[in-house]
């Protein structure tokens, strides 16, 4: 209920801020945004084929036990039935 509107305020206090600030502290602000903007920049190109590679193994190394126990149960369950109908 407080923070209905947190994010307006911080935005709100953040001009405030930026009105307040000198010319040459508003450019050093503005420099420094921009670098941390390039930096982020970099590194999302950063990405190669291996991180997608190591992305996909480690998905794999967490759904597959869930698969193979899915596979495991539905075997059975045919087996259940296969054996039903003999008897």
């Amino acid at each position: 209920m407080f923070f209905i509107n947190k994010d307006r305020v911080d935005s709100d206090l953040e001009k405030i801020k930026e009105a307040n600030l000198t010319p040459e502290q508003l450019e050093k602000k503005r420099a420094k945004e921009k670098a941390e903007k390039e930096r982020l920049a970099a590194q999302v190109e950063g990405w190669t084929w291996k991180d997608t590679l190591a992305m996909t193994i480690a998905i794999i190394q967490v759904i597959l036990p869930f698969m193979l126990v899915m596979a495991a149960v539905m075997a059975l369950v045919f087996m259940f039935f296969v054996w039903m109908s003999n008897h």
